[in-house]
């Protein structure tokens, strides 16, 4: 299937709003309520940038002889956009983070965690919960 721009925004926003969010929910539990703040601001800043790197990757996709986006690619994405955001928020800093002690190995743990799970709800979940999004480029409304 080849998404459309606006079914790349959806299924980002959706995967971030389901998966990011309990995922969100899981590291604060799990570690201590006062990183709860950063933790869901690097979500929101993941799903700002992703909606500007999404413009990109359709077009990229573009050039492609089929037009697809496949899993190696999207590993790859997933890196630079990890790589991105840690290097944004070190160097120049985010409002709302804290550069100094933004913790990096546990952004990563979580990164990764969220990486991984989205692939997995993407190839499998929200193909069995709307079969039909495949004929509309990921599109859902």
């Amino acid at each position: 299937m080849t998404f459309t721009l606006f079914g790349r925004w959806q299924i980002r926003v959706l995967l971030l709003a389901t998966v990011g969010l309990l995922l969100t929910i899981l590291m604060v539990i799990k570690s201590s309520p006062s990183i709860a703040g950063q933790t869901l601001l690097t979500l929101i800043y993941l799903g700002i940038f992703g909606l500007a790197w999404d413009f990109g990757y359709h077009q990229l996709q573009r050039f492609r002889w089929d037009g697809d986006w496949n899993g190696l690619l999207q590993f790859g994405a997933a890196v630079w956009e990890g790589l991105f955001l840690v290097t944004i928020i070190k160097v120049i800093g985010l409002p709302g983070i804290d550069r100094a002690n933004f913790n990096i190995p546990g952004f990563i743990g979580f990164y990764t965690s969220f990486s991984l799970l989205s692939a997995i709800v993407t190839h499998s979940l929200l193909r069995i919960l709307s079969p039909y999004s495949r004929f509309n480029g990921g599109q859902w409304f």
